[in-house]
């Protein structure tokens, strides 16, 4: 099922009140990927407030369900959600600085929109809690009444603009999706020796995956038997590594060549399976090994400069 993306905007309101309110307003605006606002979606809104830095301790939390408006407006109230961690009110505003990190829930789990430091505004709750009082100071002495000023002249309403012509639509985003190819850039020699997979030169490569993707790995290449007589023959097993271990299911293959009337005859091998990967960087290699088979000759395994046995491993990634 296709991700939405959601565009946040930060927008913070504060009233003056003889007593200050628990609480403070924030706004936003839900946008897919596309940059059209998502009308009548329904989200939740996860705001935290963050001690010291923003990756400081969580000293408050709380959770909001709310439903977009026709403009993919929404409004909350910070300090009148659910909380999760903490006491809004027993939020210390004077004591450090504070940060608030706000994450969105669009059905698979709550993602972060980063978090802001919250300047000079909130702290008008620090001043209805405030340490200690200092002691009242004497009322000093009513000064004179000053003399009633002029009345200004009104001032005249300005003219209203004339409405912009609306900007065209902008291009789609990408979806994630790429591919990624090495080529073979030497010759590995697989000997009786070989007895545990060797990397085949050039066919490795490091790829970061991006979440919800599927990853099809293939590789094709050459193998050239140095057997020189019509009865030589070589076996050998190649396969596909993610991360260091071999695909078990789909990703081995083994390669036997017999020599007939020609000698030193050439075998391809050829693979494709599809991986699901969490998100990050991933490391894909192709090796082989000989293939345990007694009396077995030497096998050249792909080329830096041969088309015909030069190796390629390729990494696709499919967003979802």
């Amino acid at each position: 099922m296709k991700k939405i993306l959601f565009a946040l905007l930060l927008v913070l309101n504060f009233s003056a009140f003889a007593q200050a309110p628990q609480a403070f307003k924030y706004q936003g605006i839900a946008r897919d990927n596309t940059g059209a606002v998502l009308s009548g979606a329904s989200i939740s809104i996860r705001p935290s407030i963050r001690n010291g830095s923003a990756t400081g301790l969580i000293v408050y939390q709380e959770t909001h369900t709310v439903t977009t408006n026709a403009l993919g407006l929404f409004s909350i109230s910070i300090g009148m959600g659910t909380p999760s961690v903490g006491t809004f009110s027993a939020i210390s505003w004077g004591t450090g600085s504070k940060y608030m990190e706000v994450e969105v829930n669009f059905g698979s789990g709550y993602v972060s929109m980063g978090t802001s430091q919250l300047l000079s505004v909130p702290y008008a709750l620090y001043a209805e809690t405030s340490g200690s009082s200092g002691v009242a100071g004497a009322t000093g002495n009513t000064g004179a009444t000053g003399a009633t000023g002029a009345t200004g002249t009104a001032g005249t309403a300005g003219v209203t603009g004339a409405t912009g012509v609306a900007g065209a639509t902008g291009a789609s985003g990408t979806t994630g999706q790429d591919v990624f190819e090495v080529y073979g850039t030497g010759q590995l020699v697989v000997s009786a020796a070989t007895t545990t997979y060797t990397l085949i030169p050039g066919l490795s490569q490091a790829v970061t995956i991006p979440a919800g993707c599927k990853v099809m790995v293939s590789t094709d290449g050459g193998v050239q038997s140095t057997g020189a007589t019509s009865t030589t023959y070589s076996v050998l097993d190649i396969a596909i590594f993610v991360d260091g271990v071999a695909s078990t299911s789909g990703g081995q293959r083994r390669l036997s060549i017999q020599n007939g009337s020609l000698a030193q005859l050439i075998g391809n091998w050829s693979m494709h399976r599809t991986y699901t990967l969490t998100a990050g960087s991933h490391t894909f290699q192709v090796k082989a090994m000989d293939g345990g088979a007694s009396g077995s000759s030497n096998a050249n395994v792909s080329s830096a400069s041969a088309p015909q046995l030069q190796g390629v491993l390729t990494v696709t990634i499919i967003k979802q």
